[in-house]
């Protein structure tokens, strides 16, 4: 099933959000109407060109998407072509749950997408690999360099996604999204993302990226304290920036570093 954004008050998924929507389930705040018409929605089978199958079956799949919402995954896309290693190329496969589903929230408006796989081509061999895992439901049991390597890979991902997107779900949000990661543009619209030290979701990213990219130890609990500036400023000072990730530039500067030291560490 496609994943509900939870927001708080100020656009970010709040841990108390988190925890109250693991309990009361659609008391939940849901941002979007819902309510997207047919003619307002576009029909597509690929994103950038690359097909998209829908994860449950296998089965190449079109799927429906508000136009402005479309036009930000293709933008995504190729800054996600341009930013992984040179050897990784098309053809390639995008697995996902689902984008305009008729129910509330963003989904039910067309400006949401369910990211579940990446297959990819290695341009060397010709052989297809994984380049991007929203399992965690099934690699979270991996050990040594495969759980490494495939963990890494997922934050890469999330990484290059949380640039272009204000709201990407992980599987540390909640159990819903252990097997997709969720995206939409709820608040970024049709501009790159920002960031709060409110947003539990961008936090959990923040600690991810800090500790399983950058190796730095880093507590991963969704709220921002003094570990958690201290290791993401250590982290945008490699980047070759002043270490303060409060502003957009440097949040721009925070993911796409992060996505491209991911996919170095493991090409």
């Amino acid at each position: 099933m496609p994943g509900r954004t939870l927001l708080g008050m100020n656009g970010s998924m709040s841990r108390r959000s988190i925890l109250a929507a693991g309990v009361a389930g659609s008391a939940a705040v849901l941002l979007g109407t819902g309510h997207a018409s047919a003619a307002s929605l576009v029909t597509h089978s690929e994103i950038n060109s690359q097909p998209t199958f829908y994860e449950v079956n296998g089965a190449a799949t079109s799927f429906r998407y508000e136009p402005g919402f479309y036009s930000r995954l293709e933008t995504w896309h190729v800054h996600w072509r341009n930013w992984t290693p040179q050897h990784w190329t098309a053809p390639h496969k995008i697995y996902s749950y689902g984008a305009y589903v008729n129910k509330p929230g963003m989904h039910g408006d067309g400006r949401a997408f369910d990211l579940a796989r990446m297959l990819i081509t290695n341009r060397d061999t010709g052989a297809t690999f994984t380049a991007f895992n929203g399992r965690y439901d099934q690699w979270r049991s991996l050990t040594g360099d495969a759980l490494r390597t495939a963990r890494i890979r997922y934050w890469g991902t999330m990484a290059s996604l949380h640039y272009h997107f204000r709201h990407v779900i992980s599987y540390l949000d909640n159990a819903e999204h252990h097997n997709h990661a969720h995206i939409d543009n709820a608040v970024s619209g049709s501009g790159d993302s920002s960031f709060t030290t409110g947003s539990a979701t961008q936090t959990y990213f923040v600690q991810a990226a800090c500790q399983y990219i950058w190796g730095l130890s880093t507590g991963i609990d969704g709220d921002w304290g003094p570990e958690t500036q201290r290791n993401s400023s250590t982290a945008l000072t490699r980047a070759g920036s002043d270490g303060v990730i409060t502003t957009q530039s440097r949040w721009l500067t925070f993911c796409k570093a992060s996505a491209q030291k991911a996919w170095a560490l493991v090409p």
